[in-house]
């Protein structure tokens, strides 16, 4: 028998399958198509039978609407997913909860970082752990420099999505035209209407870099008009008076979208997937009351009643646990239940792909432990690592991108005298004869702060603070030569310099204190061996006794 082609069958042929014997209909094989044609659905934006994509629709140079989107929906599941919820608010106080402090023992530069953190215009204090929030939800940030007569500096945050219009592909932004990553101006729009055209705090270090971008197809001098100056302090900066500077987690693209975005497609299914869970547990647990009346001229007589009278019979009635129902002769009645399976830790799959886009743990994502203490610890070390990382990429930043651009705009509006650009300090550059070779050399102020971070629980203290300090052996500051900075930062406690000087302005002020060694660090220190007590020697009546 030849194979029949697929699709619509003649009469004849229709007819043949109907008068086609068993035992030859028994022997038939019949082939199905793929899911779907895989010439229709190859390539970006390809989906399956259940709308899902097969291919992710994003490039390595998105396009703005793409990244908007992005971070907008990265923004509602901060809001509606507790998984993305505990992971950002457990980064930002890993980031800028307790612990974090900005210090430096150069007294002037310390002034400033009072100064800008405390007052009431910026109030760092509260704000740093919400900018550290947007930015790790979406992608980026993007503050506003006002620098005034005094010195202050104003910091002021700037939405991402308001950053949208024009700009090198549609980003918002004017780049260099020969360093790509090198922003010169950000677009500002607000309701779908361009507003502003904001220098970033290039063109005040670089003013000439506004000459290239005034050769873009989307220079505005128009936009520029709340951002320009005519004052002879502000020509410093090619005539304006506020900048911004940023901060993005792309890899060296125009624009960034939160590593949260690793994670929609897979919350998407573990929602869908729970509210499954969730029609399962009511379908199983829901029941039926099955009535049977057995004479019929008995349900003649139900069935013939009026909606009022069988609402006052059992049948119709509501019913509650516990209660008693009295039925006429020749009827019974049964509660059915679906008796569905169980659904168990049919997720875990899912949840593994969310964690590993969240960089944590499932028990620390999740507020629950099912494993065991050593499996538990095992995951700390990996965990630790990227937090040390997450620490290290934010104290560069602050050190070389906001708190550089504070000191510039600082000395650029009092001058050197009132806060120089380099400061003198003494330092160790060689060696002579073992000895160290001192000299006054000049330091960047921004050189100059130690920057704290919180020490998080998921490090082993105890064991680091054995390695360091020394416990069997000497402490590596003694042993290696190692600084006792960095064994202070080793350690998770940074601000080493300034330490110092609260523990000199704490012994001035304060009585000694007497010290004494606890029983626990007794116990810990190797205890040096008693020397033996010699022998008596043997007396006249021992030796009448051996006798």
């Amino acid at each position: 028998m030849e194979p029949l082609a697929v699709g619509n069958l003649s009469q004849e042929s229709t007819q043949y399958l109907l008068d086609m014997p068993d035992d030859l209909l028994t022997a038939m094989k019949f082939s199905a198509p793929w899911q779907y044609d895989v010439k229709e659905t190859s390539g970006v934006g390809a989906v399956d039978s259940d709308n899902f994509p097969l291919y992710s629709k994003y490039t390595k140079e998105e396009d703005q609407a793409n990244i908007a989107q992005l971070q907008e929906e990265c923004w509602r599941k901060f809001h509606n997913n507790p998984h993305i919820n505990t992971t950002v608010r457990g980064l930002v106080g890993r980031l800028t909860g307790f612990g974090f402090e900005i210090t430096s023992e150069v007294f002037d530069i310390q002034e400033v970082i009072n100064e800008i953190e405390l007052d009431w215009r910026n109030r760092l204090y509260t704000y740093w752990p919400k900018y550290m929030g947007r930015y790790n939800i979406e992608g980026e940030l993007f503050l506003c420099l006002s620098p005034h007569d005094d010195g202050f500096t104003e910091v002021d945050f700037v939405d991402p999505g308001t950053i949208c219009d024009k700009g090198d592909s549609e980003t918002g932004i004017l780049f260099h035209p020969d360093k790509p990553n090198l922003p010169l101006f950000y677009n500002i729009s607000v309701g779908g209407t361009l507003t502003d055209q904001i220098p970033s705090i290039f063109i005040a270090k670089y003013p000439e870099l506004r000459f290239i971008a005034s050769k873009h197809k989307d220079w505005a001098p128009k936009l520029q008009k709340s951002v320009r100056s005519r004052r002879k302090i502000h020509s410093q900066f090619g005539g304006y008076k506020r900048f911004i500077v940023s901060m993005d987690k792309g890899f060296v693209t125009k624009r960034a979208a939160s590593h949260l975005r690793t994670t929609l497609i897979w919350l998407n299914y573990y929602e869908n997937l729970k509210k499954y869970e969730i029609d399962h547990k009511k379908s199983a647990g829901a029941y039926l009351w099955v009535f049977k009346i057995e004479d019929p001229r008995s349900f003649k007589i139900w069935l013939a009643m009026d909606d009022t009278d069988k609402r006052k019979t059992g049948i119709i009635s509501k019913k509650t646990p516990g209660s008693s129902l009295v039925l006429p002769p020749g009827m019974t009645v049964e509660v059915i239940n679906p008796q569905l399976p169980q659904i168990r830790e049919e997720d875990t799959d899912i949840k593994e792909m969310v964690a590993s886009g969240l960089n944590e743990p499932d028990d620390i994502m999740t507020g629950s432990s099912k494993g065991t203490f050593a499996a538990v610890k095992a995951s700390r070390g990996p965990m630790s690592d990227r937090v040390s990382d997450e620490i290290a990429y934010f104290d560069r930043w602050l050190k070389y991108d906001f708190w550089r651009s504070i000191f510039f705009l600082r000395n650029a509006m009092l001058g050197d005298k009132a806060f120089p650009k380099l400061f003198s300090v003494r330092e160790a550059v060689g060696w002579k004869k073992k000895k160290p070779i001192f000299k006054d050399v000049k330091r960047a102020p921004e050189r100059l702060i130690e920057i704290s971070f919180p020490v998080s629980e998921v490090i082993d203290f105890e064991a680091r603070a054995r390695g360091l300090l020394g416990v069997k052996h000497g402490p590596v500051a003694e042993s290696m030569g190692v600084p006792n900075v960095e064994v202070a930062r080793r350690m998770g406690m940074g601000g080493y310099p300034r330490m110092r000087l609260r523990k000199a302005t704490e012994d001035d002020k304060y009585p000694e204190l007497k010290y004494e060694l606890g029983a626990d660090a007794e116990g810990s220190q190797e205890r040096k061996l008693e020397p033996g007590k010699p022998k008596p020697a043997p007396t006249k009546e021992s030796n009448n006794q051996k006798k």
